[in-house]
């Protein structure tokens, strides 16, 4: 966002009362007024202030918290400066949460001061601490306001607007990818999973530049689409009211249906990885057309990748792989039940896992994970726990 539009400006803030102001480098400033709040009546956030020169948006609060968030430029969607990627399970941001705001509600001193120790790592820039859309769901959802509004301000804060992109849009990606290099002979170039990019949580879904007018300057219309989409990510989650979430109970339906059918009818080993292997393909089918579609290969082509290729291609793709593989452990785990939230963990973690450099995720899930990754022979670094983290840091 360098060049002559911004050069000369030193900040750019906008007040809930309607006042806008312009400060510029050399001291001039000009100010203005909107006849209208700028923000809803729920909105808990008072002023947006952009600092061109440091690429970052700065929120207050009502209760009077900042918020500094880092703004990418057009040509460097992720500056990550060789930083470790951390993801985080919700669970992992709650002992965040409380660790700042009611250290009482954490009961292990060790899980404690592991958690100050990442807030203070994060705090300083020295690691990314990624947020995504279910993080963003979990938390908006939520009914008591005190806890919603101190899980937002925490993830807002310690994330500085780095995203974990949408794992739809990286598993499509994977698919295309997969397709092209085996029929084409020809790689594409992958999109940053962790990143500054605006909006990639919800990755070709919402908001995009072309929305934005159209005569102004092409690095304020970037600016201000890349403002536009972080900050209503961190108006709707810190909003008074919470957003209601009625879980899908079809593919939950679906899963248990396929487990229990595994239960009673036994096999060895290599019918039921078989069985595993049809059953994700077929839940795969809309994502597996759409890949090859973009691709553009045959139908001929397609059905001879899903029979003779697929199982081998899968296995190297960095999210969906994993997906696979945790997917074969629970269903051929005798006596699971599956909970509403079982897909959001598994598409999310394996994601992470996939992309980033470490993942703490619940003790469930860390351990499908951990036994997926042994399988496939990669060496990615899942976590139980904070301190676990930690010590490996």
């Amino acid at each position: 966002m360098s060049g002559s539009f911004f050069d000369r400006i030193s900040v750019m803030r906008i007040d809930r009362d309607g006042a806008m102001s312009i400060v510029f480098v050399d001291g001039r400033v000009l100010s203005a007024s909107s006849t209208r709040e700028i923000f809803e009546p729920t909105s808990a956030i008072t002023s947006s202030a952009y600092h061109p020169h440091s690429h970052q948006l700065h929120l207050q609060t009502k209760r009077g918290h900042n918020i500094v968030i880092e703004l990418p430029e057009p040509a460097e969607l992720a500056p990550l400066d060789d930083r470790p990627t951390i993801y985080l399970d919700q669970n992992h941001w709650s002992t965040l949460t409380n660790t700042i705001h009611e250290p009482h509600r954490v009961p292990s001193e060790q899980e404690r001061a592991a958690a100050q120790h990442i807030i203070t790592l994060a705090t300083e820039r020295r690691i990314v601490l990624p947020m995504s859309s279910a993080q963003m769901s979990e938390t908006c959802k939520k009914v008591d306001v005190e806890q919603r509004y101190r899980r937002a301000l925490t993830i807002l804060r310690l994330s500085a607007g780095w995203q974990l992109r949408d794992p739809l849009a990286l598993r499509r990606f994977e698919l295309r990818q997969a397709l092209t290099v085996r029929f084409h002979t020809r790689c594409l170039i992958p999109p940053a999973a962790v990143t500054l990019e605006p909006n990639a949580i919800h990755d070709g879904r919402d908001k995009s530049l072309d929305e934005v007018a159209a005569d102004l300057p092409a690095e304020a219309r970037w600016a201000v689409h890349a403002i536009r989409c972080i900050g209503g990510i961190a108006d709707t989650m810190l909003d008074d009211d919470h957003v209601p979430h009625d879980p899908v109970p079809g593919w939950t339906v679906g899963f248990q249906q396929f487990t229990d059918f595994l239960q009673d009818n036994p096999s060895g080993k290599e019918l039921k990885r078989r069985r595993t292997q049809a059953k994700f393909m077929a839940d795969s089918g809309n994502e597996v057309a759409l890949a090859a579609s973009m691709s553009g290969i045959t139908t001929d082509d397609l059905s001879n990748w899903f029979f003779n290729d697929s199982e081998e291609d899968v296995s190297r793709m960095p999210s969906l792989g994993l997906f696979r593989e945790v997917l074969h452990e629970k269903l051929a785990k005798n006596g699971l039940r599956w909970e509403h939230n079982d897909l959001t963990d598994m598409m999310y973690l394996t994601t992470a896992a996939g992309y980033c450099d470490h993942v703490v995720g619940e003790r469930s899930h860390a351990s499908h994970l951990t036994n997926s990754i042994r399988r496939l022979g990669r060496t990615v670094r899942v976590h139980r726990n904070l301190h676990g983290l930690v010590e490996e840091l």
